[in-house]
């Protein structure tokens, strides 16, 4: 990781560079987690101080997730969400101001196809002016690197010997990629929307079909990151039975592109490792490795946006 170097001014000296994993779940950066959650509003908040104020308006930041949307740059949210992640990781830092590379991602299937439109939404502004939980924030941004999602979170795991594949399961998308000896294969690159989100709606609207009862996100969320320990109840069992549907679906898929578990050695990443660690067995397997870092990505493309830039000199 980079070393920082502050001023007592609270200004970087020269350029910092911040990743950001925008997720449909959480916004991560090297060092801060937030759900993303967004509300507008005209006037100042009443009882929140969690908001971004920019150009007049108020943004409140996580109290939700954001509701899966397929092409990221459709409405303002994950602007908004940006300048939240400055924000949190500057603050980080000891900074309120500073020159920034910014460091992103985008799904593997879609760093082609999306990446000049994310650019664009991303550097519409340069120079930037905002508050954050009524700490005023200014940012230069003097330049964007764009990564595969999930390929970037593997970086620092060596060499990769022989035959490997990543999922990376998300909030909407869940996507899939072969490395051989190392190298990506260009052919392999998989995405599509299966992420934990799908998962979750089953669960809600089949407890809300069987009891009439619509059950909050925030009370089945910790079933799935935990599992369901000793619990009986009907949410509980419900949860268990979609979820082991769900990761059973997961490895149909993982099979249909190539895993399998005498040949390959599989790394999982993103919020769905946390359901096949609760509810399958595949974790339990020698050749599996979970990154159960949630930050991974952001950390990977910091560095990769170091080395990027150092070898353009």
């Amino acid at each position: 990781m980079q070393k920082f170097n502050y001023q007592k001014s609270n200004k970087a000296a020269g350029k910092i560079y911040i990743g950001l994993d925008h997720g449909y779940g959480n916004i991560k950066t090297a060092h801060r987690v937030f759900q993303t959650g967004i509300e507008c509003y005209d006037e100042e908040p009443i009882v929140s101080t969690n908001y971004v104020k920019y150009r007049d308006k108020y943004y409140v930041i996580g109290e939700s997730h954001l509701v899966y949307q397929g092409n990221k740059t459709e409405t303002d949210d994950f602007y908004i969400l940006t300048l939240a992640g400055l924000a949190e990781e500057m603050k980080y830092r000891g900074l309120h101001e500073a020159d920034v590379v910014l460091a992103v991602g985008l799904p593997l299937a879609w760093v082609k196809t999306q990446a000049a439109e994310w650019r664009n939404y991303l550097m519409r502004e340069k120079e930037l002016d905002f508050s954050f939980r009524k700490e005023r924030y200014k940012v230069h941004l003097c330049g964007l690197e764009i990564f595969p999602q999930g390929l970037a979170a593997v970086h620092n795991q060596g060499s990769m010997p022989g035959m490997n594949m990543l999922v990376d399961i998300g909030n909407g998308t869940m996507s899939i990629l072969e490395i051989h000896d190392g190298r990506p294969m260009e052919n392999s690159i998989s995405t599509e929307v299966f992420g934990v989100h799908q998962c979750m709606e089953k669960i809600q609207k089949e407890v809300s079909k069987h009891s009439g009862v619509e059950v909050p996100e925030m009370l089945i969320e910790p079933l799935l990151r935990n599992g369901i320990g000793d619990r009986t109840d009907a949410v509980a069992m419900t949860t268990k039975r979609i979820a082991e549907n769900y990761t059973a679906e997961i490895m149909k898929k993982l099979i249909a592109h190539g895993y399998r578990e005498e040949l390959v050695h599989l790394y999982i990443i993103g919020g769905g490792g946390c359901l096949l660690q609760n509810f399958s067995d595949l974790t339990a397997k020698p050749e599996v490795t979970v990154i159960t870092d949630i930050c991974a990505n952001a950390k990977g493309y910091e560095a990769l946006a170091m080395m990027k830039q150092r070898m353009r000199g």
